[in-house]
């Protein structure tokens, strides 16, 4: 954060001359030999695990982050996987969330609220079934019709 902090200083204090042309003056160029490439990203990578805090998940929200969660029939029992696209998210304190079971995923206001490790929890706003468009989470959670969700570990 302390990085993220000082670049973005040093970001608004250098904007001025790159607007007005100044900054080619003191620009120097890269040394190649220095650089490193960053490993790619494998889809392998792209599914969360919940047994990780809530802001690695959270931070790891890439586009194609996915999750696998079970839906439960209430009424018969029946179990079923579903695979999640993760859209976007935010990380919640976990202190004022009361859960029935430790996978229980819960709806509260805007989001599908996933316990995490740690004392976060990871609120999941907008949600992409397979072959499906973007979705809230409400409107996702409407859609489940009073069945229940879990996470799948």
């Amino acid at each position: 954060m302390a990085l993220a902090f000082r670049g973005s200083k040093l970001l608004i204090h250098e904007l001025p001359s790159i607007f007005d042309g100044s900054a080619k003056v003191k620009a120097r160029p890269q040394d190649d030999s220095k650089a490193s490439l960053a490993p790619k990203i494998t889809p392998e990578e792209s599914w969360l695990s919940f047994d990780q805090e809530a802001s690695v998940l959270h931070n790891k929200g890439w586009p194609g982050t996915r999750a696998k969660v079970v839906v439960i029939d209430n009424k018969n029992g029946e179990h079923k996987v579903l695979e999640l696209k993760i859209i976007s998210s935010r990380v919640c304190g976990q202190s004022s969330i009361q859960l029935k079971e430790a996978n229980d995923i819960q709806f509260i206001k805007d989001a599908l609220v996933v316990p995490c490790s740690g004392s976060a929890s990871l609120e999941v706003l907008e949600v992409q079934l397979p072959g499906k468009n973007v979705i809230s989470s409400a409107a996702f959670w409407n859609g489940l019709r009073g069945q229940r969700l879990k996470i799948l570990r």
